[in-house]
This record gives structure tokens, sequence and C-alpha cells, in this order.
């Protein structure tokens, strides 16, 4: 069978009919798509209570009196937050349950053999063929159970399985807790082929996203993404008719988490209460807000030392941010954004600079939107910028029709897109686009770096990368500028941090691009240490002759 024109057969395993928003949903994408079709529901026919005293009674049959106090907090706590969450427009309907009645017709029941514990599924060779007589490339796990036997072997691609966090550091759960406990820059997740080994399947996808502050919220973020990625992952595999390669794995040296004690609950409460209280204090109180910043030294990047580098001081009531360094016959000059408080969005400003200080030349673009991360290159002997105008969806070219002042709009490249950090240059004979892009229109756009290429940077005609998106990494993922150094071309990446935007930065050399392939080599992590009571970091470009980069702290707003 020539199976490149087969439509991709796709099943869920689940518990119940009655199911959690992300499965609904994907079950009902699954009905919309021409290459595959989710068909069929599988329900793993568990017996339950039906009566509530007796789901009690089961709940708290051979636990002592700890256990049941620890359960009672860690419920106390997700009622609260659930409320929170009530109120969130993205995320509001996080715990509700749908009927997946209505979407399928074909519903197959399967009753698994429990093991002692309750945690291991195996199944007999009657339940097997109910599952082989469908037909299944691919078994989509979304309910409970380790599964042993054959049933791993029902689909032709085997069972593809979720884990929520990131499996080289964090097994257990609950999903999103942990991160949060520990104050963890990112949260993973992970998309498995499932084996007979325990936390040993086959890796074929890690993500990370930015942790949220609190713990419902970082769970629904943290679904939505990975439910996200596993459409993304369906159409490849119905497109290619094979899995993508295997991701090495490496030792895990943490602990199996569980629900978290009486202690960790405790803990966890008096760190939100402390947060929601800080808070209060910096926004009506103190005034305090992270105020960015920019400086400048006269050294190639790779010699430069940031402690001893020259400040660009901020006007009252404004920041600066996201720097680049040009130089022509003119001096030398840095293009930053300039955010006002009181606007609440940025513009482009334009500073000569000297040896010791900088001098104020004025503004060269102001819109009625934000824009930011103004990337300058040549292009047929003429200097172009691409700043980020994310907050009016697209991606727009400005040409400079007088150096330093006057630039007017050149090419929208790219409409109806939330992209941030958007960043051309030329290479092998093609213009490239980084970028990063909210997929989910979620407010993300830290966690995707995707590449584009074209003949003309002037185009709105840009082909994706067959590998788009590059990464799905908050640490890495996103534009912090380019150096082009000689032959060797740098991606400076941010890194975000728990509950912080920029938190520090990467430099990594380009090894490898081409319309199927990117490799990139880190060569350095910068922290944000170079100046006194700073707390992240986000950008840094080079010139080879001057460096410029920017830096936050938390202070007055008004000063």
């Amino acid at each position: 069978m020539n199976h490149k024109n087969k439509i991709l057969n796709v099943g869920l395993l689940a518990d119940s009919h009655i199911a959690s928003k992300y499965i609904f949903d994907l079950a009902e994408w699954g009905q919309k798509q021409d290459n595959l079709k989710i068909k069929y529901l599988v329900v793993q026919r568990i017996k339950r209570p039906n009566k509530l005293y007796k789901k009690i009674a089961n709940h708290i049959k051979g636990k002592n009196l700890l256990n049941i106090v620890q359960n009672i907090g860690f419920t106390i706590i997700k009622i609260i937050e659930s409320c929170m969450l009530s109120k969130n427009k993205l995320h509001g309907d996080h715990l509700k349950k749908f009927d997946l009645k209505l979407i399928f017709k074909n519903i197959i029941e399967i009753k698994p053999i429990v093991s002692k514990s309750g945690f291991i599924y195996r199944y007999s060779s009657e339940e097997i063929k109910k599952i082989l007589n469908l037909n299944l490339d691919v078994l989509i796990r979304c309910g409970s159970g380790i599964l042993r036997g054959e049933i791993l072997n029902c689909a032709r691609f085997g069972i593809i399985s979720f884990h929520h966090g990131d499996n080289t550091i964090n097994r257990g759960g609950p999903p999103g807790f942990w991160e949060v406990y520990f104050k963890q820059d990112s949260t993973g997740f992970t998309i498995q082929q499932l084996t007979e080994e325990l936390d040993g399947g086959n890796i074929l996808m890690r993500g990370h996203v930015t942790t949220q502050p609190w713990y419902l919220l970082n769970q629904a973020n943290l679904y939505l993404k990975s439910y996200f990625f596993i459409k993304k992952f369906l159409i490849e595999l119905s497109n290619n008719h094979e899995l993508p390669k295997i991701i090495n794995s490496i030792p895990y040296f943490n602990p199996l988490y569980k629900q978290p004690n009486i202690y960790v609950q405790l803990n966890y409460s008096g760190y939100l209460v402390s947060k929601l209280f800080n808070s209060i204090i910096d926004k009506y109180i103190l005034r305090r807000s992270n105020s960015w910043g920019v400086a400048f030294s006269y050294n190639d990047w790779k010699k430069i030392a940031m402690w001893n580098s020259v400040k660009i001081q901020n006007t009252a009531g404004h920041f600066l941010a996201d720097p680049f360094v040009y130089s022509c016959e003119k001096g030398n000059y840095c293009f930053v954004e300039d955010f006002d408080y009181n606007l609440k969005k940025g513009s482009i400003k334009v500073y000569k600079l000297y040896e010791t200080r900088a001098e104020e030349v004025g503004q060269a673009i102001v819109e009625k939107f934000h824009l930011s991360y103004p990337y300058l290159f040549e292009y047929e002997s003429k200097l172009y910028m691409c700043p980020e105008s994310a907050e009016n969806r697209d991606i727009r070219i400005y040409e400079c029709i007088e150096f330093p002042l006057e630039w007017k709009l050149k090419k929208i490249i790219k409409s109806n897109v939330s992209a941030v950090d958007s960043t051309i240059f030329e290479f092998e004979n093609l213009w490239w686009l980084f970028t990063s892009i909210d997929s989910l229109k979620n407010g993300d756009n830290c966690s995707e770096l995707h590449i584009y290429f074209s003949k003309n940077p002037l185009t709105d005609n840009w082909e994706p990368h067959n590998k788009n998106p590059i990464f799905v990494d908050s640490r890495k993922a996103r534009m912090g500028g380019l150096i082009i150094d000689e032959k060797k071309i740098y991606r400076v990446g941010q890194r975000q941090g728990f509950y912080q935007y920029g938190k520090s930065l990467s430099i990594n050399e380009i090894i490898t691009l081409n319309k199927n392939e990117y490799i990139e080599q880190l060569i350095t992590e910068i922290e944000a240490n170079f100046f006194p009571g700073l707390s992240g970091t986000h950008h840094l470009h080079s010139n080879g002759k001057i460096t410029v980069f920017d830096f936050v702290k938390i202070c007055n707003i008004n000063n």
C-alpha cells in the first residue's frame, strides 16, 4: 500500500466520553482535517463508584490523617486558583468538562486488567482485537494508566503520549505545579511514543514555555501549548507518514514528584500572598516598575568588559531598550526603542555615540502604535529598518531617506501576524527572516523561533523554513539581536525568567542554515551582573567597532 496517499487514521484513548476542553478541541479539530481523521474514541472502561460518598470513601481508604489533610489543603488551593482562573479570557474554561459523544459516532470500550498497584494497565487478546480492527495509524493517549503489553503495538505508529513537564528534570505531577514552586524559568512538555520502559518512551519532541506565576495558570498555558503541538505533530505525520527522529535520552536525577505535602503547600501559599502584596506596594505606593536602559562600549563584542561601558541617560518618564549601532561617514549612531510610560508605547529614537558620551539626535520613526527593536540592514546600497510593530500585527520595512532621522514606509512584508524582534540578513545568496510568532494568539511571543527565506528582502512572499518552528523554547527562541562578524553570523537569543521578561542572553554561532536545516552552537551566556541592582538583560548588538546592549532594573518610573 502507498501510505503517502492514505488519510492518517487516528484514535483517541481516554478514560471516559467526558473530557477536558483540550481533548474535546483536539477531537473536534480532527474531524475537519484533509489528510487525517480522528475517527475513533477508545474508552478504557474502569470501574469507578458513581455515588459521591463512595468516591470519597475510596479516596481516603488506606490513607492516614496527614494524607487526608494534605488532600484537603491542595483541594483548597485548586478551588481558590480555579476562581482566579475563571476570570481569565483565554483560560477561563480550563477545568470545564465536555461530552465527546457530541463528536464521535464510533466509540469503542475496552476493559483493562489493572495491576494491584492500580497504575499498570494490560489488555486481553479479545480487547486488543477490538483496537486492531480499527486499523489505526496512531493512537493518542489522553487517559490514565501505565500501558503495557500488546496495546503498545495496536497502531502502525504506536501510542503517542504527552508528558506535561520536561522529563529530563521533572517527572510525576501535578502538571505545572513544581515549576512554579521551584521558580523555574520554563515549564516543559514532551511528546513521546510509548514503550514498555517506564518513563523511557521514544522522545519525539520537547518544548519549553515561560513558567507562569501560579499553578493553575501555568498548567492551563502548558496544556494549551502542548495540545497545539500535538496537532502540528499529526499534520506532519499525515504528510510524511513517518515519525520524527528520536531525541536522545539523558539520565533523570530528580525524585518522582507527587502531590505537595503540607509544608510545600504552606510555602507555596505564602509565596502567592507575598507576591500579591509586593505587586500592590510597587504599583500603587512606590510606583516602581521595570525600567530598561542602554549602554555602549567602543570595543568588539568579544573584548568588552560590560561593567566598564557607558550608560545612555534615560529621560524622565521614559526608558530605552533594544539598541542597534550603525557607523557611517557622519559618525557612529545608536537606534533604540524609546518607551513613554504615559503613552504606553515606544518609538524609535537616535543617539550619536562618542567614546565617553551619547548625544540625543531625535526621533526617527513615530507611529500611532508601539515600535521597538529597530533592526537595520543594507540592500542595494540603501539603508532599511525593520522595527517591531507587533501591536499593529504586521512586519514592516522602512527606507532611510535622509540619515538618520528621515524614514518612510517601504513595504509591509507580513500582515495579520503577531511577530516580534524580526531580523533580516543575507546568507549564501538568500535573504533570511528570523522572527518569533505568537502561533496560538495567547500573548506568547517568546517561545517559538520561526525562519523564512526569499531572494529579495523587500518582498511579501517569504517562504517558511521546513523545520518551523525551529525552537519551542522560551529559554532561547526569541531574538535579542544579531552579530555579523566577518564570515560568521551569531544569533543573540533571549532567556525568559520566572515571572520575568528578559532575564539573560545567549550568543549562538549559526553553523548550518539552509531551506531544510538549521544548526547553531552556543558560544556564551550573558547574565545581568555587570551593573549593580540589575534584574535582566535581553539585547546585544555589535558592528565590530562598537557594542551596544540593554539592561533592566526595578525603580520609580517617574525618575
